[in-house]
């Protein structure tokens, strides 16, 4: 029997090829479907650029695979309609409510990552928590924040609430009041919990529950150990104060293994690294400026965006040991940044 994981991907290959290609609608079809459908997602698309090329089987994957309505416009022919939207970067993808809400896709361009997002779209904000739904409700998303708060503390629900709204397209968020349930789940009562399916693991949130620190709380519990590096979050990693592990690739089967391979090591240097896959697809243009060959199938660079210093990885074969080496000689200053010729006196500070 063929495997789970490649029976998935023949089984995603077929529903590709039996889409055909992009099934754009017109402008009648786009306000009839976002009209009577409580969630639908939009891409806007210019099927000549190479992002919405790379989004096609994606969309299409997750178009099939999915039970909510998903719908694509070509802006070369709507171009009205795009302009009404204030498309102006292609592919551009969002959500439309019924009731008229609209907002922004940020997420992966990835049918997994579509689909689990479209699994949210429906959802409150924030749900309300019981013993009947709980166990279910920490592994429906790779990210589930509960609030496990008394009734009356107003402060703390209303900021909660607040930020579940704000962030409500990425994660998922509810509240349970039942200090028994809190006990049940083994968390201290009142405390806001971050539950990761991904590893398993919960982070806890604890201090002053204000605004900015239940907001970096979100950010950095959330975030998974190897994150996919995308123009959506490009400036919160070039912000973090530390250096980037790029690894790029265009195969998915090669980023999950490069992720299972290296996440022990991405975990030990978390405080100073931020390990992250990119889409060679979408990103390519990136290679030549690590230093890398544009035409690579898979590479490796580390850059520190405080000093605008980057370091090609030229070895052979790219292994969890080879890659942690790499990061040491960097820091011990045996590696120059590219462009750099002469050995410093003393040892880099870019790790």
């Amino acid at each position: 029997m063929l495997p789970k994981a490649l029976l998935v991907c023949i089984f995603d290959l077929l529903l590709v090829r039996g889409a055909y290609g992009w099934n754009h609608v017109a402008r009648d079809q786009f306000e009839s479907i976002t009209a009577e459908n409580e969630v639908s997602l939009v891409a806007f698309v210019a099927p000549w650029t190479e992002p919405s090329k790379a989004l096609e089987p994606e969309w299409l994957s997750a178009t099939a695979r999915s039970q909510n309505s998903l719908i694509s416009i070509d802006c070369t022919i709507e171009e009205k309609l795009c302009k009404e939207h204030e498309i102006i970067s292609y592919p551009t993808i969002r959500l439309f409510k019924k009731q008229g809400e609209q907002r922004r896709y940020r997420g992966p361009r990835k049918a997994s990552s579509i689909l689990e997002f479209m699994s949210r779209a429906p959802l409150p904000p924030v749900s309300i928590l019981d013993k009947s739904n709980i166990t279910s409700f920490k592994s429906s998303d790779e990210a589930v924040f509960i609030a496990y708060i008394p009734d009356k503390d107003g402060h703390l629900k209303s900021t909660f609430t607040s930020l579940a709204k704000r962030h409500s397209d990425r994660f998922t968020f509810g509240i349970a009041t039942d200090p028994k349930l809190a006990k049940m789940q083994n968390v201290q009562f009142p405390s806001i919990v971050c539950h990761r399916s991904e590893d398993g693991e919960q982070e806890v949130f604890s201090g002053e529950a204000g605004l900015d620190a239940l907001q970096n709380f979100i950010e950095t519990a959330a975030a998974p150990t190897i994150g996919e590096f995308t123009r959506r979050n490009e400036l919160k990693y070039m912000k973090a104060r530390k250096s980037i592990v790029y690894y790029f690739t265009s195969s998915d089967e090669d980023r999950s293994a490069y992720i299972a391979s290296v996440k022990p090591l991405a975990k030990t240097y978390k405080e100073y690294l931020n390990f992250v896959t990119v889409d060679i697809v979408e990103l390519g243009h990136m290679l030549p400026a690590l230093g890398l060959a544009p035409d690579s199938e898979a590479a490796l660079a580390v850059y520190n965006p405080m000093y605008g210093q980057a370091f090609p990885f030229n070895e052979d074969e790219i292994t969890p040991k080879a890659v942690e080496n790499f990061v040491m000689d960097i820091a011990q200053g045996k590696i120059q940044p590219m462009g750099v010729q002469t050995p410093p006196v003393e040892g880099h500070t870019e790790l």
